[in-house]
């Protein structure tokens, strides 16, 4: 069933999906969602698309530089020494 505006009725996970840029899973959600064909759930999304462009249609990742990966790798390794020490302290014989 489609509301007046001719609008396909979308879930808010697969509206999420796209905002995220991520029509196929939007596409998936849709069709087990509302039991719809390939093809079908296909239009829906493109339909729902159309009718709100400000929606994102391209994934927000950016590639990480190398301060971000430095960053993350100290906090990995930080995260790893405090583990391994607790670890140790419990353990002792």
């Amino acid at each position: 069933m489609m509301p007046q505006d001719s609008t396909p009725l979308i879930p808010l996970a697969a509206i999420g999906a796209l905002a995220l840029g991520h029509k196929i899973d939007a596409i998936k959600i849709v069709r087990q969602e509302n039991a719809l064909s390939l093809k079908e759930a296909k239009e829906a999304v493109e339909a729902y698309q159309r009718a709100h462009p400000d929606l994102g249609t391209h994934p927000t990742t950016e590639p990480q530089t190398s301060t971000s990966l430095w960053l993350s790798s100290m906090v990995i390794f930080i995260a790893t020494a405090c583990i391994t020490w607790i670890w140790l302290m419990f353990n002792r014989f």
